[in-house]
């Protein structure tokens, strides 16, 4: 009876030992694969959970974000990162964690004390496809080479440039190394230069001289002057033009004053003025013009249209230079058509037509006159001329004279030269082929009723357009 009593009692306090025993040997094979009681990774509860399965919850809030490349001149790329086959991994850290903690002690997250680690995420790509990517970038293709440094002023189309490959001297396999330890450590952002990847050298003698020409050559073409054009047009002055206005020596080089600074060769920009002028002059331009007759003509060249003045954009031009200005300009005009763009004539005119012997008056695209003319004497030599020109000048009760006639006329209006619309109180008859035997002497003779008309209707600058 002893003996069964104290088998029972033996068993009795065994068995809570053997229980106990057997779950501190569960929980430490459970904790020998995963993170023990009470502990926050990233303030991810990772207690149960293995490297992999917290691995999996911290990559749920990453997000994804592309490499930004930066260079020493604040130009950057966004890195194709899809291209090396890039992935944002936590498990180095958090296996070096859980390597860390010992499973047999697994009891002291009982204590009510927990454990809040914080891992960085590192990034595995591949290094080949990295470097062919990189290699790739514009960054590295326009990088200068150590060994072929330079440092050239060159004359191009758009003024002088320097050529200074010092400034770009990128270390290939140090920015390799530099963007890979990056990347390696989850990063999205890299300044080439911070990161020491730029090699540096020593200004020779001879380079330190072409520099300090350079600063003088920047500062004489640094100006720009926009000029705003009425048709639209853009003209810009700047380095591509003023370039050219260096004052050169017999030799061909530079000219410099007594400062040693470059001369303003004022005959290249009054040069540039004229052609300037030339190519917006519409006076020299000839005109397409829809004859009141239905059909297109070309109307010659006269005194009608837009001139530029010279004079003033010579002087402007001059100031602007000498304080380097950099502005938008609207050129100053001896003379201004009365429309705008390629069509410069506008809806208002006079039209005159020589082989119709007609004249006609429009007003903002109205006809508001018409009348039979009599114009130059093509018989004798006095044909008038066609001519896109304007009137320049009105007079009441003028004399006209020439070589042998003094003719008083009571309406007058100069429209080319000598050459105007004026009444012809001796004609009875207009119209016709008068003009080729009995016409004037190159005036444009008008019915009184409707010349006294046009006078009082017309402006000085009406548009006049003369053709056959």
């Amino acid at each position: 009876m002893k003996k069964r009593l104290k088998l029972i009692l033996f068993i009795f306090c065994i068995t809570p030992i053997i229980m106990f025993g057997l779950i501190y040997i569960g929980l430490t094979a459970y904790y020998a694969d995963s993170f023990m009681f009470g502990v926050f990774i990233n303030g991810v509860y990772a207690t149960g959970k293995t490297p992999e399965e917290i691995n999996e919850k911290l990559l749920e809030r990453e997000k994804e974000e592309p490499l930004i490349i930066e260079d020493k001149f604040d130009e950057s790329i966004t890195f194709p990162l899809e291209q090396i086959d890039y992935q944002i991994t936590y498990l180095p850290g958090l296996k070096k964690i859980h390597h860390k903690q010992n499973p047999f002690l697994w009891f002291k997250g009982l204590s009510g004390e927990y454990a809040n680690y914080s891992v960085e995420p590192e990034g595995i790509f591949d290094e080949e496809k990295l470097k062919k990517k990189l290699f790739e970038t514009s960054f590295i293709k326009t990088a200068g080479d150590k060994s072929k440094i330079k440092v050239e002023i060159e004359k191009t189309t758009e003024g002088y440039q320097l050529i200074d490959t010092t400034k770009n001297l990128l270390n290939k396999e140090r920015a390799l190394d530099a963007v890979s330890e990056v990347l390696q450590k989850g990063g999205s952002h890299i300044n080439l230069k911070e990161k020491e990847c730029y090699d540096e050298v020593e200004f020779t003698g001879d380079m330190k001289e072409t520099l300090a020409l350079w600063e003088k050559i920047e500062r004489f073409q640094s100006g720009k002057i926009t000029y705003q054009m009425e048709d639209g047009r853009e003209e810009i002055v700047d380095a591509s033009i003023t370039s050219d206005w260096i004052l050169m020596d017999e030799e061909g080089e530079f000219a410099f004053d007594e400062n040693g600074e470059l001369q303003l060769d004022e005959k290249k920009l009054k040069e540039f003025v004229e052609e300037f002028c030339s190519k917006y002059d519409t006076t020299k331009k000839d005109r397409e013009f829809r004859a009141t007759r239905g059909d297109i003509v070309t109307v010659p060249a006269g005194t009608y249209g837009n001139k530029i003045d010279k004079k003033a954009e010579t002087e402007y031009l001059l100031e602007a230079f000498a304080s380097k200005k950099v502005e938008v300009r609207t050129p100053v005009y001896s003379q201004k058509a009365w429309g705008e763009g390629e069509d410069d004539i506008g809806d208002t005119y006079i039209e005159v037509d020589l082989s119709e012997q007609k004249l006609y008056y429009y007003v903002q695209g109205r006809q508001v006159l018409s009348a039979s003319v009599v114009t130059g004497c093509t018989g004798k030599g006095n044909g008038t001329p066609a001519r896109a020109c304007y009137i320049y000048f009105k007079q009441r009760n003028r004399v006209l004279r020439g070589e042998d006639y003094q003719t008083p006329v009571d309406f007058w209006m100069a429209v080319y030269g000598n050459i105007g619309i004026h009444d012809a109180k001796w004609r009875g008859k207009f119209g016709g082929t008068i003009y080729k035997h009995n016409g004037s002497h190159g005036c444009i003779n008008t019915p009184y009723k409707e010349v006294q008309k046009l006078y009082s209707m017309a402006e000085e600058g009406t548009p006049v357009m003369i053709f056959y």
